[in-house]
């Protein structure tokens, strides 16, 4: 079995500044960038997001030698809301993405506000999609938990921004807040999570790089949030019964922001998938919690073996 590598924060952060670019495809226009050689990776981000955060969920599987192909999705970045508003709309868009790109089919990885389209797209395209990786994904009705205090920090520009600033200035505060924010954690097991965090040198990367990506340029991300908690508020539940490609399901069991009922929902619904309980994972448990290392590990080992067979 090949080594594994886990990404530097150097890695992480040149995530930040790759050029992306905008293409023309069937749905309209579609801004997306890319990292690494081999096999093609799709990797859909959260919201707030872009292309810069697809790129960062998707390094470690970078640096284990995907080419990682990150799109905006619509009202995100370059890619204007015209492209698809619903979630099967923007499902088809990347398809289309695929179609120019000249991409027959390739892996696929969502996460959080990326499960809707990710979903569809392997339900709605099923020749595109040759197996999938779903990390905290929404596929039910969506509205935050958050308390006003909280909303006005994680879902306005200027707390975004006010958040940003105080990570880099008061990062043990900080960090605390993110995770009262996206995890059920009680207040001690919280302190301890934080102070791991903030003791490694990765983890604490990939917060502040996620962080970048929520308030960096938040006005061109801004009616994609919005139109995110539109959509998914409408939402049910998503017809995930057709999916028929391998598909592999991670949540953590304290992900307050999207909660594990709808990593429940996608299991029970997905004949065959397979699914990876987090243990005390938030929200952001694939790439922070105590056992984020060996779920990355798993996730790596099981496409491989998807890939090969």
């Amino acid at each position: 079995m090949s080594e594994i590598r886990y990404p530097t924060p150097a890695e992480i952060a040149a995530c930040l500044t790759q050029p992306a670019q905008v293409v023309e495809t069937a749905a309209g226009p579609v801004e997306y960038a890319e990292r690494g050689q081999g096999l093609p990776l799709l990797s859909v981000h959260g919201g707030p997001g872009g292309c810069d955060q697809g790129l960062g969920l998707g390094e470690f599987f970078r640096v284990n030698g995907f080419k990682t192909i990150a799109p905006s999705r619509p009202g995100y970045l370059g890619t204007p809301i015209a492209t698809g508003r619903t979630p099967e709309e923007q499902a088809d868009a990347l398809a289309a993405l695929l179609d120019t790109l000249k991409i027959e089919k390739c892996a696929a990885i969502g996460a959080s506000a990326g499960g809707p389209s990710t979903y569809l797209l392997a339900a709605r395209h099923p020749h595109r999609v040759s197996c999938l990786l779903e990390v905290d994904s929404v596929c039910l009705d969506y509205k935050p938990d958050v308390s006003p205090l909280e909303e006005k920090l994680f879902m306005s520009k200027a707390g975004l921004w006010l958040m940003s600033f105080f990570m880099d200035h008061f990062p043990e505060s900080t960090v605390k807040s993110f995770l009262k924010a996206e995890s059920t954690l009680d207040r001690h097991e919280m302190a301890i999570r934080a102070k791991e965090i903030l003791q490694d040198e990765s983890k604490f990367a990939f917060l502040k790089f996620l962080m970048a990506t929520m308030s960096e340029r938040y006005q061109e991300r801004q009616e994609g949030v919005h139109n995110d908690l539109e959509q998914f508020a409408a939402i049910t539940q998503l017809d995930l019964a057709p999916i028929t490609c391998p598909t592999l399901i991670f949540h953590g069991t304290m992900d307050k922001d999207v909660p594990p009922r709808h990593g429940e929902y996608a299991k029970a619904t997905i004949a065959g998938a397979d699914f990876y309980w987090i243990d005390g994972g938030s929200h952001t448990g694939f790439w922070t919690a105590p056992e984020a290392q060996a779920a990355q590990a798993h996730a790596l080992n099981w496409l491989r073996s998807k890939i090969q067979a």
